[in-house]
């Protein structure tokens, strides 16, 4: 005979007030003449994989990739690590994924977390996988990096998303790329972690000189975090040294020119087997193709990012569609990474590498690779958005 019901301070009203039951939940009741009792309900869920609920102050929506919100975060790990509460900020995030109705997110943590018994850091990313039909291909891509043993691969974990109260769906936890001890551990300063991308959307960017390869800062940030002379100073000179790489890429003496000095081609290799193995064409345009390199060293590549239009969906729009075409294809008059890669694969060397590590990785490492896919696929399968 309550004449009025809260959860939390909030009154619910039947068929519209949304809350969240994967944690404990206290309904209040209170009479017309004023007298309360209080009901505490909790659900023992049974969810092979984690839970994280995120609460915005206000309940208020995320629908910028721009502006962070102020948000509690509740995860419960089910088995992947030791839960977690704490505060944090989260805003959108992507290129073409931020249009699907199923959005990714940035999570930035008030302090440094260990989330999942990943490495402790304040920046995470949740990844929707919208395209994905089964909501594992940047997993199965990020195993594969990780078993070739390719610098600074990401790890993966299925996680169940709630936010204010409301289930969003399946998703993918994952670390940002960035530079950090335990992510890209390259110099603060004198260390470079580079973006190719079509998008062409960071602060300090540059078309290269000889295949007009979109080039982005990642780090170190030149904007924020430097003067603005000194920042056209360290900007000059990443030029000159992705410069001094390209001409010797693009020499006349190739591939008797000196580009192994610029570049470690093991990593480049494993590199290129995963996109081959993913039939990841991004490669071409080229997009999320990542490089790095310390303050003395050569250009590696990676990390590896960006798996949704892989598996043949590039250009098919379906995946799965053929297993056997070539990595390699134009995708337009401006796919200048096709004509960059293209160019490092006519050296024999180079192809001679290639045979071998893929020769190691198929020999060693492709049960590995096909019991996880059975790992990953049977905890998912019991996610919640099966409901």
């Amino acid at each position: 005979s309550a004449s009025k019901v809260t959860v939390n301070g909030v009154e619910q009203i039947s068929n519209v007030t949304l809350n969240d039951f994967s944690k404990t939940i206290t309904y209040n009741l209170v009479s017309e003449n004023g007298n309360t009792k209080s009901y505490t309900i909790r659900i023992n869920w049974t969810s092979p994989i984690a839970h994280i609920s995120v609460t915005t102050d206000q309940n208020a929506s995320i629908n910028s990739k721009d502006t962070y919100i102020n948000a509690n975060i509740d995860i419960t790990a089910n088995g992947w690590g030791e839960d977690y509460t704490g505060r944090t900020r989260i805003r959108g995030r992507g290129n073409s994924t931020w249009g699907f109705p199923k959005k990714p997110f940035r999570l930035k943590l008030d302090e440094d977390a260990s989330i999942l018994e990943l490495a402790k850091e304040k920046d995470w990313v949740l990844l929707a996988n919208y395209l994905d039909p089964t909501l594992m291909l940047n997993a199965v891509a990020f195993k594969i990096g990780n078993l070739l043993e390719l610098p600074y691969t990401n790890n993966s974990i299925p996680v169940d998303l709630t936010i204010n109260g409301k289930y969003a769906g399946s998703y993918m936890l994952t670390e940002q790329v960035e530079r950090s001890k335990s992510r890209v551990n390259i110099h603060k300063e004198k260390g470079v972690l580079l973006e190719l991308d079509t998008n062409y959307d960071e602060d300090y960017q540059f078309h290269s000189n000889n295949y007009r390869l979109p080039v982005m800062v990642k780090d170190p940030d030149l904007k924020d975090d430097f003067s603005p002379e000194d920042a056209e100073v360290m900007f000059d000179k990443i030029k000159s040294d992705f410069h001094q790489l390209e001409d010797a890429i693009a020499s006349d003496e190739f591939p008797n020119s000196n580009y192994k000095d610029y570049i470690d081609v093991e990593s480049l290799v494993k590199y290129l087997i995963v996109y081959n193995l993913t039939h990841n064409m991004e490669i071409n345009h080229p997009k999320s193709t990542y490089m790095h390199k310390d303050e003395t060293g050569k250009y590696f590549m990676g990390p590896i990012w960006d798996f949704d239009w892989a598996f043949d969906y590039e250009g098919t729009h379906i995946h799965f569609g053929s297993y056997n075409k070539p990595l390699f294809g134009r995708l337009g008059s401006s796919s200048t990474g096709y004509t960059f890669f293209t160019r490092i694969m006519e050296d024999p060397e180079i192809k001679e590498l290639y045979k071998t590590i893929w020769g190691q990785f198929r020999a060693d490492s492709m049960d590995a690779l096909l019991e996880y896919v059975d790992f990953y696929s049977s905890h998912i399968i019991q996610s919640h958005s099966d409901d």
